[in-house]
C-alpha cells in the first residue's frame, strides 16, 4: 500500500487556499559589507562554493538537436553542455587539451567539437577524433586527451552542472523543492523570452533584491495598488527558500486606497513591462468594477476560466497558488516566480572574477496545453549594459547600481536584516557553510 504524505504546517494552510504570515526571526548581527566588495571573498566563493554546487546551465530546449551545444560560464570556468544523442546530454570543461584555448563560445551546432586554433577535434562523446600531424608529438594515448567531463543532471526542463565530480545527486541537493513546485508543471512550459545583461554590481546585491519584497512599494510603486507587500510569508526549505506575494489587493500600508481605474492601469503597466498578455485586464475592464471591489475574489474565476479556455490544466494549484506570486529560491543563484500562466526565472552569477560585475539572465516561460507540442525556445538576446530589460527590471537595476556604490561609504558598517529579509541571511549562512568546509 502506498501512503501519501500529507502536507503539514504552513504548507497545509497554503494547500487549503490561504496564505498565512509565517516568517523566521530576524538575525541579530550585521551582515558584513566586505562580502560584497572584497576580491578575496569573491575568489573564496569561486573556489569553495561555485566549484561544488549544482547550478542551472541551460534548459533542455536550448539544445534540442544532436550536436547542439551551449556554453555556460561561471567565474573563470567555461562549461560546454552538448546534446550527444537524442536521449543523452554531456558536459565538458570547455578547453582544448592541446594549448588551453576554449573550444566553442556561445551556442551552436556541430557534429564534432573542433578547436579553431590548431584543429584538434573531438567527437560529441568527448573522445579525440583528430590531432593534425599527431606524429610530431611525443606518443600519448587517446584517453590522455579526452575532454574532461563535468557532472550533468536534469530536473524538469533544467540542465544542471556541477564542477565537483564527487557531488551528491541533484535531486538530493534540491531537497523538497521539486515536490513543492510540481503542481506548476514546469516541464510543460516553454521559454518565450530570454535576455542577459551585465550589471556593475556584486552578484549577491542583485540576488538580495529578489530575496525580499520589502523594497517593492518604493522601487516599484506602480504595483502597490494590486500587490500587498505586508506580512508576506517566508519559508526556509533546506538550503533553499520560498516567499509569496499576495496579488489582487492593495498594499495595506497605502494611506489611501486606489480607485479601480488606477489599479487596472497599474496592472496593465506591469504586465506590459514583462511582455505578458493583458487579456485578463481587458476582461476586468469590461466588468466595470466599482472602487473598493474585492479584486482578488474576481481574479480567481477569471484566471481559472482563461486557463481552461486555452486547455491548460491548473486544477492541482490551490486558490492562492492560482492568484499569487510564489518566489522559489534555489541556492545559490536561481529565483523562479511561479504563476498560474507560467514562470519568470532569474539567474545571477559573477562576471569573471570582478566582485563588482555580474551577469543577470532573465527567462520568461509560458504553459503549453498537454495536447500541443512544445514551441521552440526563444533565442537569447544580450542586452548592452544599461540597456532596457523591461520597465520593472530597469527599476531594479538602476537601484542596485547606486546601492553598490553606497557600500564603499565609511559611514556604512554592514547590512541590518529584518524578518522580511531573512532569505538573505539564510542564503549567506548557507554560503558560509561552503566557505568553512
Amino acid at each position: 500500500m502506498t501512503v501519501t504524505e500529507q502536507p503539514s504546517g504552513v504548507e497545509a494552510t497554503i494547500a487549503s487556499g490561504q496564505l498565512p504570515t509565517v516568517r523566521p526571526a530576524a538575525p541579530t548581527n550585521l551582515l558584513a559589507k566586505d562580502r560584497y566588495l572584497s576580491d578575496e571573498f569573491a575568489m573564496a566563493e569561486l573556489t569553495k562554493m561555485w566549484s561544488r554546487v549544482w547550478q542551472i546551465a541551460c534548459m533542455d530546449a536550448d539544445i534540442p538537436n544532436v550536436g547542439d551545444y551551449y556554453e555556460y560560464r561561471i567565474g573563470r570556468e567555461s562549461v560546454l553542455v552538448v546534446r550527444e544523442t537524442d536521449d543523452s546530454v554531456r558536459a565538458y570543461h570547455n578547453v582544448c587539451q592541446h594549448r588551453g584555448r576554449p573550444i566553442k563560445q556561445g551556442r551552436g551546432n556541430a557534429q564534432q567539437l573542433q578547436c579553431p586554433y590548431h584543429g584538434w577535434t573531438w567527437k560529441l562523446d568527448g573522445t579525440i577524433a583528430q590531432v593534425p600531424e599527431r606524429q610530431e608529438f611525443c606518443p600519448f594515448g587517446d584517453r590522455d586527451v579526452s575532454l574532461r567531463e563535468v557532472r550533468v543532471e536534469a530536473w524538469e526542463q533544467f540542465i544542471f552542472i556541477n564542477l565537483d565530480p564527487d557531488a551528491g545527486p541533484l535531486l538530493e541537493y534540491l531537497g523538497d523543492i521539486p515536490r513543492r513546485v510540481a503542481p506548476y508543471k514546469l516541464s510543460r512550459q516553454y521559454k518565450w523570452w530570454s535576455r542577459s545583461t551585465v550589471v556593475p554590481v556584486n552578484w549577491k546585491i542583485a540576488l538580495d533584491a529578489f530575496q525580499e519584497d520589502y523594497h517593492a512599494r518604493y522601487i516599484h510603486p506602480e504595483t502597490n495598488s494590486f500587490a500587498d507587500y505586508t506580512d508576506n510569508p517566508i519559508e526556509l526549505i533546506g538550503d533553499h527558500s520560498m516567499l509569496a506575494a499576495r496579488f489582487g489587493m492593495p498594499d495595506r500600508l497605502l494611506e489611501q486606497a486606489p480607485d479601480m481605474e488606477e489599479t487596472l492601469e497599474a496592472m496593465q503597466w506591469t504586465f506590459d513591462a514583462f511582455g505578458e498578455d493583458t487579456a485578463m485586464i481587458a476582461a476586468l475592464r469590461q466588468m466595470d468594477l466599482p472602487d473598493g471591489a474585492p479584486l482578488r475574489d474576481v481574479l480567481l474565476p477569471i484566471i481559472k476560466g482563461g486557463m481552461a479556455q486555452v486547455g491548460i490544466d491548473i486544477t492541482e494549484l490551490s486558490d492562492t497558488q492560482v492568484v499569487d506570486d510564489y518566489e522559489w529560491f534555489i541556492f545559490p543563484n536561481i529565483q523562479i516566480h511561479t504563476l498560474a500562466f507560467g514562470s519568470w526565472m532569474f539567474r545571477m552569477r559573477p562576471n569573471g572574477v570582478d566582485p563588482a560585475s555580474m551577469i543577470f539572465d532573465m527567462w520568461y516561460l509560458h504553459k503549453v496545453p498537454e495536447s500541443m507540442d512544445m514551441p521552440p525556445s526563444a533565442a537569447n538576446i544580450d542586452v548592452e549594459q544599461g540597456g532596457s530589460c523591461g520597465a520593472v527590471m530597469d527599476q531594479d537595476f538602476a537601484n542596485i547600481v547606486i546601492q553598490q556604490q553606497g557600500l564603499h561609504s565609511s559611514g556604512f558598517q554592514g547590512f541590518r536584516i529584518s524578518a522580511m529579509e531573512t532569505r538573505i541571511s539564510h542564503m549567506n549562512d548557507t554560503l558560509d557553510r561552503y566557505l568553512e568546509s
